[in-house]
């Protein structure tokens, strides 16, 4: 079962590129320790959450994750990198830090990478866990028939107020087909049926925030 250790920051006025400096930086000195899938995502639509900087590593299991931050703790240029982050003079303001845990679905799917990212924080109502588990699945069916791929479901811990929440994500290859996703939603018959189903009184979720997200290379 895949883990995604995420961490958020928000870059301060005028200091963008210099964001994307230290994203770069920490990319490198994380694959020195086996940390290979790191990602950085601005969030270029997302409520609140807009220009924030979602930097995630991915891990194969727990064990993994856990090894690999057992071995943080004796670098020293990683050290000196966090110190420098929060130094008044950094380009970067930490917001939060989270785990995510993947839920095996059982199903398959187009697994492309793309550089647009949707995504979707709920939470599932008390006792409808396995409801909210078949609505992701019914609703990556049709975003994988109209383009989508990598339809995943995160399980969040440690993640303050937001701890077991559910994300789920998908990715496309640029913003016309997100756009043309949205329009399959609004006017398809199955489309419009899903998008009734999450308002419906007896949705197992409670949506609680949405965003999109482009990749930054590194």
């Amino acid at each position: 079962m895949s883990l995604v250790q995420s961490t958020v920051t928000q870059a301060k006025p005028g200091r963008r590129h210099d964001a994307i400096a230290v994203g770069v930086e920490a990319s490198k000195l994380l694959e020195r320790h086996g940390a290979g899938d790191n990602r950085l995502l601005m969030a270029q639509m997302a409520g609140e959450q807009t220009g924030t900087n979602v930097f995630t590593t991915e891990f194969e299991n727990g064990e993994a994750w856990g090894e690999f931050n057992d071995s943080l703790l004796a670098d020293a240029e990683l050290e000196a990198l966090m110190t420098r982050v929060e130094r008044d003079d950094s380009p970067v303001a930490l917001v939060s830090m989270s785990i995510g845990n993947e839920i095996p679905l059982g199903r398959t799917g187009p697994s492309d990478r793309g550089p647009v990212v949707e995504a979707y924080v709920s939470r599932p109502l008390p006792g409808r866990f396995e409801g909210a588990l078949a609505l992701a699945s019914e609703v990556f069916e049709f975003i994988e028939s109209h383009g989508g791929s990598r339809c995943r479901l995160l399980q969040l811990n440690s993640a303050g107020s937001l701890t077991e929440c559910l994300v789920a994500s998908w990715e496309l290859e640029n913003m016309r087909a997100l756009g043309r996703l949205g329009d399959a939603f609004g006017n398809e018959p199955d489309g419009q049926r899903i998008a009734g189903m999450l308002t419906a009184d007896d949705c197992p979720i409670t949506t609680i925030s949405s965003g999109i997200y482009v990749e930054v290379p590194l």
